[in-house]
């Protein structure tokens, strides 16, 4: 029988979390130090996120954590929390080891007043959750980008760098046209008082900024598998011409030295900077399930993606 310990960010000692992050690198093959756990896993609203450990004996066999954010429906207030950094040791890979890890943070969230998990499962792990953990589909996200230099997104392409260029340049130009200025509302949304207080100090704060006439916006410029990226995190409060703006002033401040400009999330309008890319052709699909921990708080409009304010600010992907 396995030992599980459930604990929360402030009562993990260094060493339990050299442990976990040691799980971390043999499980993703990426280095995480103690300060950059510390600084994704205390920044939440609760300054705490939720973590559950899994023993065999001695030795951590298994990790999973849950980061309470402040959500509002219809302007309520309400606690969901979201799934992340599910890992199992090789050789104790099985349906019950990570059934049971996500039980018992499930069960230290609720007692604390979350009514709601949220997750963005790859797509291994999403017929999991969906068939063993009784989540269910909001939607799926939309990849939206603008490639600059083709020959940096797929090297044997580089030849035409020059007419990537020149059609980048023509989409943002032709997106000047673009005038909706009608502002998006949506039922679910994050609580921007205190989730963009500390969702912008993860990764070090590494994150840019763009204001244009009342809206924000950050983005973060990183090689993402190998590509120069500026991914366009969030955009608030979000119309389709100030959208357009925003996608304007990035590709003049970076468009020297990226090869892409990547937006994922779901709106409800279509922009003039960026291309949508169809489902099948996307190098990962962005699942967005939940699981109501309090039935009686939700109706079947939290199954509509088309309700939701949702993109890369939701999650820990950058």
């Amino acid at each position: 029988m396995n030992d599980l310990i459930v604990k929360k960010t402030i009562e993990l000692t260094d060493g339990e979390i050299v442990r976990i992050n040691q799980l971390f690198n043999s499980v993703f093959g990426h280095v995480r130090t103690v300060e950059v756990f510390k600084n994704q896993y205390l920044n939440t609203p609760l300054g705490y996120s939720y973590h559950v450990m899994m023993y065999e004996g001695d030795e951590l066999i298994g990790f999973h954590s849950g980061m309470p954010f402040y959500y509002e429906n219809k302007g309520q207030r309400f606690i969901a929390g979201l799934g992340i950094d599910t890992m199992t040791a090789e050789g104790h890979r099985d349906f019950f080891n990570v059934r049971d890890m996500f039980a018992a943070c499930e069960k230290a969230m609720k007692a604390e007043g979350c009514v709601l998990r949220i997750g963005f499962p790859n797509d291994k792990s999403y017929p999991v959750l969906k068939k063993g953990f009784k989540y269910k589909d909001i939607g799926k996200l939309d990849t939206y980008f603008l490639p600059i230099r083709i020959g940096g997104i797929k090297h044997y392409f580089r030849l035409l760098n020059p007419l990537s260029k020149f059609f980048s340049w023509c989409v943002i130009q032709l997106s000047r046209f673009s005038s909706d200025r009608e502002v998006c509302v949506y039922q679910y949304q994050k609580e921007s008082e205190s989730f963009d207080s500390i969702r912008y100090k993860w990764y070090g704060g590494d994150y840019r900024i763009v204001t244009i006439e009342g809206v924000t916006a950050h983005y973060r410029v990183l090689n993402h598998e190998g590509v120069q990226t500026a991914f366009i995190v969030d955009v608030e409060p979000r119309c389709k011409a100030l959208f357009d703006a925003v996608v304007r002033e990035v590709y003049t401040r970076e468009h020297k030295s990226i090869d892409l400009v990547m937006y994922v999330g779901h709106l409800s309008f279509k922009p003039m900077s960026l291309l949508k890319m169809p489902h099948k052709f996307e190098p990962k699909h962005f699942n967005f399930t939940c699981k109501p921990l309090d039935n009686e708080s939700f109706d079947d409009s939290l199954y509509d993606i088309n309700k939701w304010n949702v993109n890369l600010s939701n999650y820990d992907l950058v």
